[in-house]
C-alpha cells in the first residue's frame, strides 16, 4: 500500500465476561485506563488506544448500526477484531478502504452513521471472521 494512507492497528478486543463491573474493576487494577461503564458496555484503554470492550455474555447485544453479519455490529457467535487507522477522518478511511478494494479484497461501504464518534466499515477473512475497520477517536463517548 501507499505510504501516503493511513496506517491499521488493534481498535478494540471483545470480551464476552459473567460481570461487567467486576472484569472492569479487575482491568483497571493492572494499571489500564478505565473509560468507564455505560448502560451495556465497559471500556478499557490499553497503551497505544487500544480498548477492551466488556459485555455481558448473558445480554443481547444492545446495539446493531447495520444488519451485516461481519464486525462488531453483528452477532458475536463468530470470531471479530477491529482495526483502527491513525486517522479521523471520513476521507481517509475511504482512502484505506479504496486500496484494500484495489489490493482484492471485497470490503462493505462505509456506515452512514458513526459508532460512538468512529466512522468504519466491515469485511470478512478468508473463514468468515468479521472485521470492522475505524477510523481514530473524534470526540468524547457518550454516557
Amino acid at each position: 500500500m501507499s505510504n501516503n494512507l493511513p496506517t491499521a492497528a488493534f481498535g478494540h478486543f471483545v470480551m464476552k465476561v459473567n460481570d461487567v463491573a467486576i472484569s472492569y474493576q479487575f482491568y483497571t487494577k493492572f494499571g489500564l485506563r478505565p473509560i468507564g461503564i455505560f448502560s451495556n458496555v465497559a471500556i478499557i484503554e490499553l497503551r497505544g488506544g487500544t480498548h477492551i470492550l466488556l459485555f455481558s455474555k448473558n445480554d443481547e447485544l444492545p446495539f446493531s448500526l447495520s444488519p451485516s453479519h461481519l464486525g462488531q455490529r453483528g452477532d458475536f457467535s463468530n470470531e471479530r477484531l477491529d482495526l483502527m487507522i491513525d486517522s479521523k477522518s471520513r476521507s481517509d478511511l475511504e482512502l484505506y478502504r479504496t486500496s484494500l478494494m484495489e489490493n482484492g479484497l471485497a470490503v462493505d461501504e462505509i456506515a452512514p452513521d458513526q459508532f460512538f464518534g468512529h466512522y468504519y466499515f466491515q469485511l470478512a477473512d478468508p473463514d468468515g471472521n468479521g472485521i470492522t475497520v475505524y477510523t481514530s477517536h473524534t470526540g468524547e463517548l457518550p454516557v
